[in-house]
């Protein structure tokens, strides 16, 4: 399985400070892809009373994220498209978190709505998401950069239900209209100023090809922008932040 950058893997673990893991709790991750963050979780809490539950819509990441995890029983995967009800009783985790999620969610209401559900009295909910229209690129061309960045902000990609590239700035007011939830939103940012993989930037400016694939964007665009990142790294100018945003709130008594 490939491994996360260290960019990647510093704002995970940023990410999963915020869980507050009970000993003999259960945890759920909805999206759990291929099981970093639960592998991560199961490495930080070692008691054998805990309950790791990973959802993914993808079977192949459901099939990967077992096969890694085969070692602990504690965690378990399987499959789900979240367009429905969530296949468990109401107040059955102790903590619903969810990274990259929310924008494939058609009705992300109802979908928070359910996470509120599931959890128990009290229960936490840490829901994160990258702005996708906060990316920033030191380029030659403001206009070209803009242009490219609100395309892929935009890309609804075949897997994904919904797109919205604004969700991380999103989460606060979606998890507040339900009134639910006590919580707040915490923000970072990643930086990169090398243009080389496996860092984030660069795995981002690489994922702008299928713009041009889609009829996003021209191929003449894409090649002068890629042209330009190198040439910034080259002179030792190159620079790429996004921002990251986590509500983390918890579940109000039912009878508020």
């Amino acid at each position: 399985m490939e491994p996360l950058s260290e960019d990647a893997r510093a704002h995970r673990e940023w990410l999963l400070s915020f869980c507050d893991v009970p000993s003999a709790g259960a945890v759920i991750d909805l999206g759990c892809g291929k099981g970093h963050d639960l592998r991560r979780l199961a490495a930080l809490h070692s008691s054998p009373d805990l309950r790791l539950i990973g959802l993914d819509a993808s079977e192949p990441n459901v099939s990967a994220a077992a096969e890694s995890s085969a070692h602990d029983r504690r965690i378990q995967f399987s499959q789900h498209r979240f367009r429905d009800r969530l296949p468990f009783e109401d107040a059955t985790f102790d903590v619903v978190y969810s990274n990259n999620l929310l924008e494939c969610i058609q009705d992300r209401a109802v979908f928070v709505r359910e996470i509120a559900r599931i959890l128990r009295p009290d229960g936490q909910a840490v829901v994160a998401h990258w702005d996708w229209d906060s990316q920033l690129f030191d380029g030659t061309d403001k206009a070209l950069v803009r242009r490219l960045v609100h395309a892929f902000a935009d890309w609804q990609q075949t897997w994904m239900d919904h797109a919205d590239g604004w969700m991380g700035r999103r989460l606060w007011g979606l998890f507040q209209a339900t009134s639910l939830f006590a919580g707040e939103v915490h923000a970072r940012v990643l930086m990169n100023t090398s243009y080389v993989p496996p860092l984030y930037g660069h795995s981002r400016a690489q994922d702008f090809s299928a713009l041009v694939d889609r009829g996003l964007a021209t191929a003449d665009d894409h090649a002068r922008f890629m042209a330009d990142l190198e040439e910034r790294e080259k002179q030792g100018r190159y620079f790429y932040s996004i921002t990251g945003y986590a509500y983390v709130g918890r579940r109000r008594p039912r009878h508020e």
